[in-house]
């Protein structure tokens, strides 16, 4: 998994005079059953023979990362993962492999540094969440994040069990058991203090423990969780996955749903959105884009100023520079970056109707 410190030591990286070679290799079996992905790198071999550079030292490293990545790929990969990302440079002896579960498109870029952008679109894209399993004397906490569920710890408590008899020390007896429940609880509200704030949590376990616990979580915490669901604290972590992946997944679609149309119908109003890539485009150059919502696979040519960097569909001179604008092939993938520099949340569309809906692209605004 990749991780914001792995995308920030990648960044700093420069081997020049040499290049580095970055390979996105789409592997799903479910797109390529019978390994077709093979035949995508061959063709990737060709561009990578053909690359011209003067200096043979660099063509002879670049030479060598097709055929280091060769021997990896014709090994039996037994690797569960979507996509493989792998970065090399061979002068230097570095080689390092990124198996990724979501599926990111196949794509080769030889530069001087290496080619993260899919990356920190990728996680800049995908929220991370917190998973807990809760009972009244137990705790397994998980984190999720690009497809991966990870035990992060656990929280056990010695609880005293209920008394099964009446009378007045049987009521006492209760009131230490539930005493120690609320202790219990209280314990995890502070274990997971420790876990940065970007989380969104869901909450498994029995009712009467989850409601226990929300009742007690501070108001910052409360506000983070996204649901919950009755679920055993020791499942198999296989059915564990499953349950969180469809949960993740309907509520990541009725959230994107109601981004799409607060986007569109307050747009017509006149309220803190607007869609369409000339109108996105503007409001990003006034840095007012808080949330950018995006089709995936979205692409169009269009301009770029050199010097202000204001983006343009059709514009071939920049109005606030009056300077001559250069041509992009892809200025959606432009705009995607210069919103993740400015901080802005960002957040893709996988139905192409619903796109369709605010013509592939649109914003919330901060003003």
């Amino acid at each position: 998994m990749i991780l914001k410190e792995d995308l920030k030591r990648l960044g700093s990286l420069n081997f020049s005079p040499f290049f580095i070679t970055s390979l996105y290799l789409n592997i799903s079996p479910l797109e390529y059953p019978k390994g077709e992905y093979r035949l995508i790198w061959k063709n990737f071999q060709r561009e990578i023979t053909n690359f011209f550079v003067e200096n043979r030292e660099v063509k002879k490293s670049i030479l060598d990362d097709a055929e280091r990545i060769s021997t990896f790929l014709d090994r039996e990969i037994n690797i569960s993962a979507n996509t493989l990302v792998i970065f090399s440079c061979s002068a230097k002896n570095w080689f390092e492999v990124y198996p990724l579960y979501p599926s990111l498109k196949s794509k080769l870029v030889i530069e001087k540094d290496p080619h993260t952008k899919p990356l920190i679109r990728l996680v800049a894209s995908q929220n991370p969440y917190l998973i807990i399993l809760l009972s009244k004397d137990k705790a397994r906490i998980f984190n999720y994040h690009l497809g991966v569920l990870k035990e992060e710890g656990e929280v056990k408590s010695e609880v005293p069990k209920k008394h099964k008899q009446g009378g007045w020390e049987a009521s006492d007896w209760q009131r230490w058991h539930e005493t120690h429940v609320i202790w219990h609880l209280k314990d995890v509200i502070e274990y997971i203090k420790k876990f940065d704030g970007e989380r969104n949590i869901i909450i498994g376990g029995n009712l009467q423990s989850i409601s226990e616990f929300k009742e007690l979580l501070p108001k910052s915490l409360q506000e983070k969780i996204i649901g919950n669901f009755n679920f055993d604290v020791t499942p198999p972590i296989k059915e564990l996955l499953d349950k969180v992946e469809k949960f993740i997944y309907e509520y990541e679609k009725k959230n994107v749903e109601e981004l799409v149309e607060r986007i569109f119908t307050n747009t017509k109003k006149g309220k803190d959105s607007t869609y369409g890539l000339e109108e996105v485009a503007f409001t990003l150059h006034e840095d007012r884009i808080q949330t950018l919502v995006v089709t995936e696979n979205f692409e169009k040519e269009g301009f770029q100023c050199p010097k202000c960097l204001y983006i343009s569909p059709y514009l071939e001179n920049c109005p606030f520079c009056n300077i001559e604008m250069e041509k992009r092939n892809d200025i959606v993938d432009e705009i995607i970056e210069e919103a993740i520099n400015k901080k802005a949340k960002l957040v893709f569309i996988k139905d192409s109707n619903l796109g369709g809906k605010i013509e592939n692209i649109g914003a919330i605004l901060r003003f």
